[in-house]
């Protein structure tokens, strides 16, 4: 007695599977391994006070205008936009594999049928038509989960991506508040370098009167008229570099170079305080640079899973139902009705160590993936900490300024009053004037160095990202 065709199909079935259980997936090396909590030995902790928008906290609106502007335009973040929507596409294509695939087909076939064939006279020797309408469908049946881990590592993927984006939009943030506080010192540093010539032009007169007088040798004036020529140079130098910022601001915010010509910086203030900054366990989930290697990772790993259901037997069904006939006015009569079903099941048995070396690779891929992830923590914890440093030094600095242009504009008043009183000459006054000028320029350094160190640690410990951002995979 003949078995139903179900038992013949499940027989077939468990028999393809035990040979391919016999396929071997070839020599297998001890995987790369992350870098764990443990081994980084960071101490655990809250988090940092990094707000989404911590640039707002400059409270400048010229600057906020011009990072809104970077982040919609800049062709950096334009390109993550579209590679982000590359990897979505990617995900519905990958989708796309799980589910059966249906397709219309309508044909007409010319063809000389041989006398000696499958079709005796009056067909066989004879050119007929062929007219043909069909729905054909198939599908691949997902026993040991191929396509569903191919879908995992493609929504990985796409979370990576998604997450790099983010860390160009900071990056991008970041260069522009650089750039802007280069602007700043360029043109405070300008006004002390005008008072610095005005003063410079006072004591050439001053001294020319004294040579004059016979109280000074010419060897002081040609000494007074180079300074001034140095300051003119550095004058010079100063404006270069202020279209440079302009330039370099109209290119991150995806403008031409002469758009920002006539920008003008607001004051440079005081960074304000970043609360609890400092290196703890969470800034691993903090920063997106991080999170994305983390997610490459994990996609890496379920491209491994789908590497080894290759060697187990692939099941597919296929199928068609249509209409044909050697004459067009017969097509759609119900005797011309055509139908037929092909379950199949494919077996790798040997394949001169393809699948082995696919699996291979996608192993070595793995591990690249993972020395990837942990060069990229290290990196970000290097930064990190070089940043929190940073910003200790130059706020220690800035402070050490302030007292250092405190007493140096008391020093110069002091001086004033005493030339004042008829105890020093002008050129005292002169010099006084002078050092105080150099010490407001050491000031300008020191607030623009701490500003600029207050945006990198606030970049280093991520920007305000949240880990919620990529806790849900985009569809």
């Amino acid at each position: 007695m003949n078995k139903p065709h179900w038992q013949q199909a499940a027989g077939l079935l468990m028999l393809t599977t035990l040979l391919g259980g016999c396929a071997s997936f070839g020599q297998d090396s001890e995987p790369a391994k992350p870098l764990t909590a443990e081994a980084l030995k960071l101490p655990a902790g809250g988090r940092a006070a990094v707000a989404a928008d911590w640039w707002r906290q400059l409270d400048d609106a010229a600057l906020n205008q011009l990072i809104q502007t970077a982040l919609a335009q800049s062709p950096s973040l334009k390109l993550a936009d579209a590679r982000l929507r590359e990897a979505r596409a990617a995900v519905g294509l990958t989708e796309s594999r799980e589910g059966p695939q249906v397709s219309a087909n309508a044909s007409m076939d010319r063809e000389r049928y041989s006398l000696y064939g499958l079709f005796p006279p009056p067909i066989g020797g004879n050119f007929y038509n062929v007219y043909t309408l069909s729905l054909g469908g198939s599908w691949e049946i997902d026993f040991w989960g191929k396509h569903r881990a191919e879908v995992k590592a493609a929504l990985g993927n796409q979370q990576a991506i998604a997450l790099e984006a983010s860390q160009a939009r900071l990056t991008i943030t970041q260069a522009v508040i650089a750039q802007y506080t280069s602007l700043q010192r360029i043109q405070a540093q300008q006004d002390v370098l005008k008072a610095r010539q005005q003063l410079a032009e006072s004591r050439v007169a001053l001294v020319r009167a004294r040579v004059n007088a016979g109280l000074l040798s010419a060897d002081a004036l040609n000494q007074a008229e180079i300074q001034t020529r140095r300051l003119s140079q550095q004058q010079s130098a100063l404006a270069a570099d202020l279209d440079h910022a302009r330039h370099a601001l109209a290119a991150l915010s995806g403008q031409t170079p002469d758009a920002l010509k006539g920008l003008q910086a607001a004051a440079m203030k005081p960074a304000p305080q970043l609360q609890d900054a400092a290196l703890t366990l969470d800034l691993l989930g903090r920063r997106p640079d991080i999170v994305a290697q983390r997610m490459r990772v994990e996609a890496m790993n379920e491209s491994i899973k789908a590497a080894k259901a290759e060697f187990y037997p692939n099941v597919s069904l296929t199928g068609f139902i249509g209409q044909s006939a050697l004459e067009s006015g017969n097509l759609l009569k119900n005797q011309s009705r055509v139908l037929g079903i092909t379950p199949a099941i494919s077996l790798p048995i040997f394949t001169s160590g393809a699948l082995q070396s696919n699996l291979a690779a996608t192993r070595a891929r793995y591990d690249m993936a993972v020395e990837s992830y942990n060069q990229t923590v290290l990196d970000a914890l290097r930064d990190a900490a070089d940043s929190l440093s940073t910003w200790q030094k130059t706020a220690s600095q800035l402070s050490d300024s302030r007292q250092a242009t405190r007493l140096s504009r008391k020093d110069s008043d002091s001086t004033t009053a005493r030339f004042k009183a008829g105890l020093v000459n002008k050129l005292a006054v002169l010099d006084a004037q002078e050092a105080d000028l150099n010490q407001q320029s050491g000031h300008i350094d020191a607030l623009a160095a701490n500003r600029l160190a207050w945006s990198a640690l606030n970049t280093a410990l991520g920007g305000g990202f949240s880990t919620s951002e990529a806790s849900q995979p985009t569809r």
